[in-house]
């Protein structure tokens, strides 16, 4: 039987709390507001072992990066992108981020746990749907 992988939220909130990845903190700790580091890879001062490293850790933390394999940050930047907009409890404080230059920067907010039963994720799907229209994962990587 396979190891039970560790959920996306606690994850997060461990990475966080470990202050391991640069950039990645909690902005308002009462509110559950956070950041992640979200400079575009086109941009001059671009690293993937500082811009990246968040989403590598994600690769490696759900299998689909093992070290020896080809790096694609790309990749793994939509994976986490979609992991994390797939979860019905955090949500994007889109008035908060930063979308260009070298303080890129997304902003989003933990709310309150829901059930991790069909009829919870029913519900925040229901909510994401009414807070407005988003990209689909299959076609966001070219917003990168």
């Amino acid at each position: 039987m396979p190891p039970v992988r560790e959920k996306m939220r606690s994850w997060l909130e461990r990475q966080i709390n470990s202050n391991a990845v640069s950039g990645l903190s909690w902005i308002n700790k009462e509110k559950n507001m956070f950041s992640i580091p979200w400079k575009h890879a086109a941009r001059h001062g671009w690293t993937m072992d500082q811009d990246a490293s968040l989403f590598k850790m994600w690769a490696i933390h759900t299998g689909k990066y093992v070290a020896g394999q080809e790096c694609n940050p790309k990749t793994w930047k939509a994976n986490f992108r979609c992991a994390l907009h797939s979860l019905p409890d955090v949500e994007e404080v889109k008035d908060q981020s930063i979308q260009k230059g070298q303080g890129a920067m997304r902003v989003y907010r933990m709310l309150p746990q829901r059930s991790e039963g069909r009829e919870g994720r029913r519900e925040g799907e229901r909510q994401k749907a009414q807070a407005g229209p988003h990209v689909s994962c299959a076609h966001s990587l070219s917003l990168l």
